[in-house]
């Protein structure tokens, strides 16, 4: 359940797949896909804005942004897999909404499948430049990985209905 213009932040379920159906109420979700490191990718800019402190270029991910989408009862679900749209926001909009989401495997720290939350940048502009404000197309942008928001907690109940078998 989310209240309305409630967020759940930029997250993400490494190595997991997912599916989301809206109950009641509409979804913006903001999808983006991690882009691996390769050696010829290009360098994170110099500078972001805010600017960064020295530790926390160690926490910079690469991403490939998607265009947000919206989703309510009538849509289809919203699906993610360990490399599409593995990264999301979820915002309510215009009132309080409640959705299904069903993640596999489960989260497990000890594999690898720890939920971790990020910031979006935006690199500093040129000196001369203009500042652009927040930028919404989609295209590769930089991701900061940070602790989970303190204004924000998340629940979850195992599942004790009968063994799945796919």
């Amino acid at each position: 359940l989310q209240s309305g213009q409630a967020c759940i932040p930029l997250h993400d379920h490494p190595g997991m797949h997912g599916m989301l159906k809206v109950l009641y109420g509409t979804l913006s979700i903001h999808g983006f896909d991690r882009l691996l490191h390769e050696p010829s990718a290009a360098p994170p800019p110099a500078a972001f804005t805010p600017p960064l402190l020295p530790f926390q270029r160690e926490a910079l991910r690469r991403a490939l942004r998607r265009p947000a989408g919206l989703f309510s009862a009538a849509s289809p679900p919203c699906l993610l897999s360990p490399h599409r749209d593995n990264l999301h926001q979820i915002a309510a909009l215009d009132g309080p909404a409640a959705f299904l989401d069903i993640l596999a495997p489960p989260y497990d720290p000890d594999a690898g499948r720890d939920c971790h939350y990020y910031q979006l940048l935006q690199p500093a502009p040129e000196p001369g430049a203009q500042a652009h404000g927040h930028e919404e197309a989609a295209g590769e942008v930089w991701l900061l990985e940070i602790p989970q928001p303190a204004d924000f907690w998340c629940g979850g109940e195992p599942y004790p209905g009968p063994k799945v078998t796919l």
